[in-house]
């Protein structure tokens, strides 16, 4: 999005369905307005006569147009069997789960005419509504349950949302820069197969080594836009991703044997393991804490292999990166190890910057008193060689 309002085409890529959809809306600046504003209308008109057909009346004349044992049954707008075994247990009541399906129906027979960018703009509308309103979960910063919902006004929410999205559509095209070219691939990152040649600088934030599973904090949303429909298709997804946490590691993965040669990340590994041994920690993921960090740092070479020719000569690249005490209070120390690992595939460090320090997990000291650690984010400054 700044690349676009600065005049400079871009290119980007994800492993992620669900974040693929929604970088592809925000930077397609080019779509007709009054199309959108047309097609928003019948959306809800349809929505709307189908809720009341299938006992969901719009909720302002709840009271007045059904009873509450008829609003209470089921109808056969539902999550197919395989889809509602992923579906984290209470993320979404059931009225407003069959509200948001009748309403994900009707954006798809609204927009099948039209270029699938139009779907994906209502798509990522309908998105916003499940993650702020419609569903029982929020961020703090991990995604969390909260209290269920017996209801909630799945189209006003749309209704307002979408508006809002075409009058900024509006604003972005009085402005000029719908003609800034962008491009968003589903890829992943280790290999980049569709990422073209010419690129001048990079900026991004990778996943850091961490035990957050990125694939539930948009669980939700990837099963109701239908980019996810059972346990392979996710299995598919964690496969493609980068091993930042043990619920993306499979038997067969091989990027650690990427950085065996690496003393400072095999010191680490080492020392992760050895903790466990010495705290006696048994279960199945603590068993994988240090082959994460192995397969992370392996991973990661794998994509500065992948980027170097794709790279114009002297291209400056910063990526965005968190030290660590995810596994078992070890510190991992991510910025200086990846500029160990990107330098072995022809990139010079040029420079390491504070982005920010935020506390990390509390610790108890000799006396027993309970301290928060100050965990380092910073900028990891490049250069191709």
């Amino acid at each position: 999005m700044e690349a676009k309002k600065r005049g400079i085409p871009s290119v980007g890529c994800d492993a992620h369905p669900f974040a693929v959809l929604v970088s592809r809306v925000k930077t397609n600046w080019s779509l007709d307005a009054d199309l959108l504003s047309s097609l928003l209308r019948s959306i809800l008109v349809s929505a709307e006569q189908q809720m009341i057909r299938h006992h969901l009346p719009p909720l302002s004349f709840y009271t007045l147009l059904v009873k509450e044992d008829l609003a209470n049954g089921r109808n056969g707008y539902q999550l197919s069997e395989d889809a509602a075994k992923l579906l984290p247990t209470g993320f979404l009541s059931d009225k407003p789960l069959q509200r948001l399906l009748i309403l994900r129906d009707e954006i798809e027979q609204h927009s099948n005419r039209h270029p699938v960018a139009v779907k994906e703009f209502f798509l990522a509308g309908l998105a916003h509504v499940i993650a702020n309103g419609a569903g029982n979960f929020a961020f703090g910063p991990e995604i969390y349950r909260t209290k269920p919902k017996s209801d909630f006004d799945v189209l006003e929410g749309f209704a307002n949302h979408a508006n809002l999205m075409i009058l900024e559509l509006q604003r972005a095209q009085m402005q000029g820069w719908e003609g800034v070219k962008c491009r968003v691939f589903l890829d992943d990152a280790r290999s980049l197969e569709n990422i073209p040649t010419g690129i001048s600088a990079v900026i991004t934030s990778p996943p850091y080594p961490n035990e957050k599973d990125y694939t539930r904090t948009t669980r939700v949303e990837s099963l109701l836009l239908g980019l996810l429909k059972d346990r392979e298709g996710l299995r598919n997804m964690k496969e493609s991703l980068l091993r930042s946490n043990t619920r993306n590691v499979f038997v067969d993965d091989e990027d650690g044997a990427e950085v065996a040669d690496f003393a400072d990340i095999r010191e680490v590994c080492e020392r992760i393991e050895q903790r466990r041994i010495e705290l006696g920690k048994t279960s199945g993921f603590e068993k994988l804490y240090h082959k994460v960090v192995a397969h992370y740092f392996g991973g990661m070479r794998r994509h500065f292999r992948a980027l170097h020719p794709r790279l114009k000569p002297k291209a400056k690249l910063a990526y965005v990166v968190g030290d660590q005490l995810s596994f078992l209070m070890v510190p991992v120390a991510t910025g200086e190890l990846l500029g160990q690992v990107a330098e072995a595939e022809g990139f010079k460090v040029i420079g390491r910057e504070l982005w920010r320090e935020r506390f990390g997990t509390k610790v108890r000291n000799a006396r027993t008193k309970m301290r928060s650690i100050k965990i380092r984010e910073e900028v990891l400054l490049m250069e191709k060689r």
